[in-house]
């Protein structure tokens, strides 16, 4: 009788350690994505959606377009990737965010740009004008890339930075500008109002304005769970270029906002294929972007003088790219 007990009692314990064990995986195959509200983060949506994953990956998705609240919440743990973009990535590495890119998600293709007042006709125009922008972000490294394109820089334009991006639209209609660095849709609104006009998008200087996944050392220790991960983000931008419409009513949804407005956004961007990230880590476009930026940044005080650009490309998403069928 008490070896059966005992049996039984040894049983249960395998049992219960095996319940554990099956947990503690389902657990760590769990990807928290931190995301903003940008198309062209949310392949992930429509491929858990259509089934893209493996089934034992569980992906959650974290809108947070603050990017205080998206740095603390990766460096606590509570995100496994972090969206960012190659120029912003490259201040964020300098201020202490520790992670390493895993994958490119997309480029801006005319989705960011410059609306000036329609007497500007040309970059020439903008000489002594002031121009809005927001500060330490995208917008900010845009204009410098388009100044630099023609032939000019800050100092031959009256730049104005604020904190808040949303706020260089209305900036710009309240008539306080004479220029300024938004996005879809603002761009096309303001032009439909006749308000303005685009002299300049991100269309006109490729490889500018590169959307990104960082990942944590959790997921850097886990490389089977990032080349699984990077398998079903692939298939899922394939289905995204093939089906556009569906894919706008899933992003739509996951994002709250419009249709209409999903699909203003996902028509001036390029959604990163395979082909796309095997370019970028081969050819070593990510550092050309990084180094960019960085330097930059410090030109404007962002990033201090001896800051130093450390190693973060992530060596399996790496690999990955270069063994992937061209």
């Amino acid at each position: 009788m008490e070896s059966s007990k005992l049996f039984v009692g040894k049983l249960c314990i395998l049992l219960l350690s095996t319940a554990l064990l099956s947990c503690n995986s389902k657990k760590d195959d769990t990807i928290i994505i931190g995301i903003g509200t940008w198309p062209g983060f949310c392949t992930a949506m429509v491929g858990q959606k259509k089934g893209f994953f493996d089934q034992n990956i569980k992906i959650q998705h974290k809108i947070l377009d603050h990017g205080p609240a998206r740095h603390a919440a990766f460096r606590n743990g509570q995100l496994d990737i972090m969206i960012s973009s190659l120029d912003v990535f490259a201040m964020e590495t300098a201020q202490g965010i520790e992670g390493e890119i895993i994958l490119i998600t997309d480029e801006s293709w005319g989705n960011d740009g410059i609306i000036v007042k329609n007497d500007i006709n040309s970059f020439s125009d903008l000489m002594g004008k002031n121009v809005v922008f927001a500060h330490a972000t995208p917008s900010q490294f845009l204009l410098y890339q388009l100044l630099l394109k023609n032939d000019m820089l800050f100092e031959n334009i009256q730049p104005t930075a604020i904190e808040d991006p949303l706020l260089a639209a209305p900036a710009f209609l309240s008539g306080s500008v004479d220029a300024a660095v938004t996005w879809e849709p603002f761009l096309s609104e303001i032009v439909k109002l006749e308000k303005g006009k685009i002299l300049a998008t991100s269309k006109d200087i490729p490889n500018t304005i590169v959307g990104i996944l960082v990942a944590n050392r959790r997921l850097v220790d886990q490389p089977e769970l990032i080349k699984a991960f990077l398998d079903g983000w692939l298939k899922s931008v394939d289905y995204i270029k093939e089906n556009p419409d569906e894919a706008k009513k899933i992003i739509a949804q996951g994002l709250r906002i419009k249709e209409e407005d999903a699909d203003g956004m996902m028509a001036g961007l390029k959604f990163a294929d395979k082909q796309i990230n095997i370019e970028f880590f081969e050819t070593g476009k990510i550092n050309t972007v990084l180094e960019s930026a960085f330097n930059f940044w410090k030109t404007q005080g962002i990033i201090d003088e001896d800051a130093q650009i450390r190693e973060v490309i992530n060596q399996t998403a790496l690999q990955y790219f270069s063994a992937v069928e061209k």
